[in-house]
C-alpha cells in the first residue's frame, strides 16, 4: 500500500525512488545485519525533507506542516511521532485520519523512559510510522533505530549504520552512545502511556539545562579546554554544540506572550554559542576563552533584566 501511494506522490520521480525500497544484498557497515535500501535512500517529497526508511513500518525525516502531513497521509502513514519539544499539530492529523504521539528528546542522548515510550509504540500503534524531529536529520533517525531495535532483532550496534546514511552528526554523541545501547524492554515490563502533546518543561527547566552546560565548559575552560580525568564525557566542542542548541530550542520553543527583547537575547546567545563551538572544534584556545567570556557576559545582562 505504501509502494503504491508512493507512486501517487511521487510520479516521474519513481524510477529514483524505487531504489529506496530495494533492499541491497550488502550491508553498509561491516559486520552488520541491517540491509539498507540501494540508491538514494534519503530523499525529500512534497513538505518533507531527508525522509528514510528503516522498514516497511518504520520511516523518519523532518517535521511535516500542512502540505507534508496531506503528503504522508496520502502515503497510508497512520501514527506520526514527534520526538521535537514543540507542540505537535495533532488536530491537523487527526482531520487526515493520523494518530500523532508526542515523545520529546533532546539532542544529548535518549532517556529510558523514552526509550520504552518507543517500544511500546512498535508494539501497539498502527504502522506505517513516521517519526520526525524538526530537520529529520539527528534526534528523528535515532528515535527511528531505537524504534527499529524495539521492532526486531537487530541489535542496537548494527542499528548505527540508519545514522550514518541519514547524516546524524557524530558530535551529538549521546544519540549514537544510547541507539548502539539500546536494549529493548521485556513483555512484561511497564511502558509510559503514548499521548498526543507531552509536557514540555519550562523556561526555568529550559535553563536549568543550559546552566549545566555553562558549568561544564567552565570547568573545561580553566582545564584550558583539555580533557579533565574525572569527568571523561565531556568534550568541550560537544558542550559548546549542546548549549548552542539549547539556546535554539528555548528560543524556538518560547510561547508567544514572551518579550520579543528576551528572543533577542537568546538569538545573541546561541550566536556566541556557535563561534565557541567552532573555535573549540579548530582548537583555538584563545578565541574560544574570548567567545566563552562574550557568551558569559550575555548570559548575566540577561539575568540581570528577567531573572536576577
Amino acid at each position: 500500500v505504501f509502494r503504491g501511494n508512493l507512486w501517487l506522490v511521487a510520479g516521474n520521480s519513481w524510477p529514483v525512488l524505487n531504489d529506496v525500497w530495494r533492499l541491497s544484498n550488502s550491508p553498509t557497515r561491516k559486520g552488520s545485519g541491517v540491509n539498507l535500501p540501494s540508491g538514494a535512500t534519503v530523499i525529500d517529497l512534497p513538505g518533507l525533507h531527508n525522509v528514510m526508511r528503516f522498514s516497511d513500518r518504520i520511516y523518519s525525516g523532518g517535521e511535516p506542516y500542512d502540505e507534508g502531513l496531506k503528503t504522508l497521509s496520502r502515503l497510508g502513514i497512520k501514527t506520526v511521532v514527534s520526538v521535537d519539544g514543540a507542540k505537535p499539530r495533532v488536530d491537523q492529523a487527526n482531520a487526515l485520519g493520523m494518530r500523532y504521539v508526542h515523545i520529546p528528546i533532546g539532542y544529548d542522548g535518549i532517556p529510558e523512559e523514552a526509550g520504552k515510550s518507543f517500544a511500546r509504540l512498535v508494539r501497539e500503534a498502527s504502522a506505517p510510522i513516521y517519526l520526525h524531529c524538526h530537520h529529520g536529520k539527528h534526534r528523528g533517525p535515532a528515535a527511528a533505530a531505537i524504534a527499529y531495535i524495539a521492532s526486531t532483532s537487530c541489535e542496537g550496534s548494527e542499528a548505527l549504520v540508519f545514522l550514518e546514511r541519514v547524516g546524524t552528526s557524530p558530535d551529538y554523541t549521546g544519540l549514537w552512545r544510547d541507539v548502539e545501547n539500546y536494549t529493548p524492554p521485556g513483555p512484561g515490563e511497564e511502558l509510559p502511556e503514548l499521548v498526543a502533546v507531552a509536557k514540555v518543561g519550562s523556561m526555568v527547566e529550559a535553563m536549568a539545562n543550559i546552566d549545566r552546560h555553562y558549568d561544564n565548559l567552565k570547568l573545561l575552560k580553566g582545564a584550558n579546554w583539555s580533557h579533565l580525568e574525572d569527568h571523561p564525557d565531556l568534550v568541550p566542542s560537544q558542550e559548546a554544540l549542546l548549549i548552542h542548541e539549547a539556546f535554539h530550542e528555548s528560543n524556538r520553543q518560547m510561547t508567544s506572550d514572551k518579550r520579543e527583547e528576551l528572543r533577542t537575547w537568546m538569538k545573541e546567545a546561541e550566536g556566541k554559542a556557535i563561534e565557541l563551538e567552532t573555535s573549540l572544534k579548530e582548537d583555538r584556545k584563545e578565541d574560544a576563552n574570548e567567545h566563552f567570556d562574550s557568551l558569559v557576559q550575555s548570559c548575566k545582562g540577561c539575568h540581570g533584566k528577567y531573572r536576577d
